[in-house]
């Protein structure tokens, strides 16, 4: 068996770049295959039956073996991150030093101000990536193979990368099946295996175990998952399917043993390593021996002789850590902590890490929402669980949200809340068979989305936005659709209640949660009227324009309504503005008034037919009562339209004419500022 897993980690290792996913599944179904048969020789039982009553981990098995394929097949390869950590292993196994602007230059990555990383995944890769390194020399000494024409690049060609890929792929697959064995105990084998394919597809860590494995994810989330089941499984109850949950907690917890306290140091400590956030998790062994059945001075005892011998099983690793720290800051600026450092634990925007549309862990991945209020109800059954679950991820929220690029920059949802998903699978579980206990629950969603949609198509059939009387494209039927559910004022069910807070708090319509909810006051506040300006527009405007002068918007009817976030200091403020009035014959100018937070600041006139320039200045006592920290409103008023020739005496045209609209007026640019 060992041989033929070794020689299939060599087949993916040394596989062409982009090979068909087929492949890769072929080939491991022997594996798969024969370490099926081997498990059910040694526990005496026959094969097929041992598959029918394991069959939710051969179902994993078979996720997985995908998953690879698609990592071989579609991976990004080293990126963003990851390339610091390759680059680092590489510099370290073939340079002796952590000097990478060698390959960086190779790897075709822009130089960086600092190269300041955790060192896990540096260490995690090391075994695999060394073992293709003694064998490419040992190939190369005997002839087999030559060396690559350009020597710089020797540790950085496809065996390299695929070793560390495989390395972080390994770690957390081997998480979530210890997730799948920690649920299967607790619940039906069908629910644990949806719980923890639903953990593993429908959130973002698919993506960091597929596509960028290089960085730190999949690691940090495999170590993790390993902690928590080892500690569950140690330190906690271990109870079968239909044990009431009043008998769980009465269930005393053992005396951790030295070697397991030294294995759960050992993980944690990597854990920590790759992800330092992961430190986090020790509240959940902390619970399970604080929270037991026993006296005090026991359960102190206890947790003493816990957090002892786990330090040190977690030494190894905090060592490496420390010295990896020490060599980078001695070698680069970088201010890590305080205001102007990049984590400031006094300052978080917590909430935004979990709601925004800005890679929010719910807003983009509702599973998690309702495994978290899944969690919620799994109080009742594994309390230590879920209360290191709440309390976990209420604190990796606020550690995230005190980060300067809070919303972690380009990545792909929550990335940073990955290895939470392990403790929120119970919850996610216990959602699951809650709804399969209720067959008209888990029909309801169904129900509603077949009357919905019925419902929709109505809607475009009586607006006219289908035709009545000829074929229509169904990709356009389908895409209307959803433009009608979504269309305004359309609030988005997995931003709730942030979205409701902050509505509140700043008097805006739900919607605006989603686009200005990340907005960080300005001083100076500046934007042109183009597209991104849109999210600052409220009633009152009608549509975009573009001219010879630039990118404008429209006013529609008066007032026209935008809002504006500033963060101005004392003193006086002037507001400029750039607007033009559109076209008519006879020739009009409309004159405007200039509102904020309800109190008309001043008057001007749009150009034309250029635009024109305005300037209010607001005095400092005025613009201290007016203006806000924060969101502002401001509004537009139309006061009405004069001729530029008086000695014009045609009719109004038909814009004129108009009741109860405003005329139109383009606007181009808003400043405001303080000033001397």
């Amino acid at each position: 068996m060992l041989v033929l897993l070794l020689v299939w980690l060599a087949v993916l290792i040394t596989l062409p770049l982009r090979s068909p996913l087929w492949m890769v599944v072929v080939s491991g179904l022997p594996v798969l295959a024969l370490a099926s048969w081997q498990t059910a020789r040694r526990r005496g039982r026959p094969w097929a039956a041992f598959v029918r009553e394991t069959a939710d981990v051969h179902g994993l098995a078979a996720v997985l073996l995908y998953t690879l394929g698609e990592l071989i097949a579609n991976s990004h390869g080293i990126t963003t991150d990851g390339v610091t950590y390759f680059a680092q292993l590489r510099s370290l196994v073939f340079d002796r030093d952590l000097d990478v602007a060698a390959e960086f230059t190779v790897l075709g990555q822009p130089p960086r101000p600092n190269h300041v990383v955790p060192i896990g995944p540096t260490v995690l890769w090391a075994p695999l990536y060394i073992a293709v390194a003694a064998i490419d020399g040992l190939g190369r000494a005997v002839g087999l193979w030559r060396a690559p024409a350009e020597a710089n690049t020797l540790g950085l060609t496809l065996p390299y990368v695929r070793a560390a890929l495989l390395s972080s792929f390994a770690i957390g697959a081997a998480g979530l099946a210890a997730l799948l064995w920690h649920l299967r105990a607790r619940f039906d084998r069908g629910v644990a295996w949806t719980a923890v394919t639903l953990t593993l597809g429908a959130t973002p860590l698919f993506w960091y175990l597929v596509y960028e494995p290089s960085m730190t994810h999949a690691a940090s989330f495999g170590f993790a998952a390993l902690f928590a089941v080892a500690s569950a499984a140690w330190l906690g109850d271990m109870p079968g399917r239909g044990q009431a949950p009043s008998d769980l907690r009465q269930v005393p917890v053992p005396t951790p043993t030295v070697r397991r306290c030294l294995v759960l140091g050992a993980l944690l400590g990597a854990a920590f390593a790759a992800r330092s956030q992961e430190a986090l998790f020790a509240v959940l062994p902390a619970l399970l021996v604080l929270g037991a059945a026993r006296p005090w001075p026991e359960r102190l005892a206890a947790a003493g002789r816990l957090a002892g011998w786990a330090f040190l099983g977690a030494l190894p690793w905090l060592l490496l850590q420390a010295l990896h720290s020490y060599v980078l800051f001695a070698r680069y600026d970088y201010n890590l902590f305080g205001a102007s450092g990049y984590f400031n634990p006094w300052q978080s925007r917590w909430l935004d890490t979990l709601f925004s549309s800005w890679h929010g862990l719910f807003s983009w991945t509702p599973v998690v929402y309702l495994a978290a209020l899944g969690t919620l109800g799994y109080l009742r059954r594994e309390w230590h669980w879920a209360t290191s679950a709440i309390v976990v991820l209420l604190l990796t929220a606020w550690v995230n949200g005190a980060t300067q690029d809070w919303a972690a920059g380009w990545s792909f949802g929550g990335r940073r809340f990955a290895s939470v998903l392990v403790l929120l699978a119970p919850g996610l579980a216990l959602a699951i068979e809650w709804c399969l206990r209720r067959p008209l629950v888990a029909l309801a969603p169904a129900i509603v989305a077949a009357l919905w949609w019925n419902h929709l198509l109505m809607v475009q059939y009586t607006t006219g936005m289908l035709p009545k009387d000829e074929p229509v494209s169904f990709g356009r039927l389908v895409r209307q659709q959803s433009e009608v559910v979504t269309d305004t004022p359309y609030v988005y069910p997995f931003a709730f209640p942030a979205n409701v807070w902050f509505a509140w708090r700043h008097g805006l319509p739900l919607d605006k949660y989603d686009e200005l909810s990340a907005v960080t006051p300005q001083a100076p506040f500046e934007t042109r009227f183009d597209r991104t300006a849109e999210k600052y527009l409220l009633d009152g405007w009608d549509a975009p324009t573009g001219d010879d002068w630039g990118t404008a918007w429209w006013i529609g009817s008066t007032p026209a309504m935008m809002v504006v976030p500033l963060a101005l200091t004392p003193g006086r403020v002037a507001i400029t503005i750039r607007a033009r009035t559109r076209l008519d014959e006879p020739v009009v100018q409309a004159a405007l008034a200039l509102d904020v937070n309800g109190t008309q600041l001043g008057e001007f006139a749009a150009g034309v037919p250029a635009p024109a320039t305005s300037t209010i200045t607001v005095p400092a006592e005025l613009a201290a009562r007016v203006f806000r920290h924060g969101f502002n409103r401001v509004a537009i008023r139309s006061l009405g339209v004069s001729r530029v020739d008086p000695a014009d005496s045609r009719p109004p045209g038909p814009l004129a004419r108009r009741r109860n609209a405003a005329w139109p007026v383009a606007f181009y640019d808003l400043r405001i500022a303080a000033t001397p």
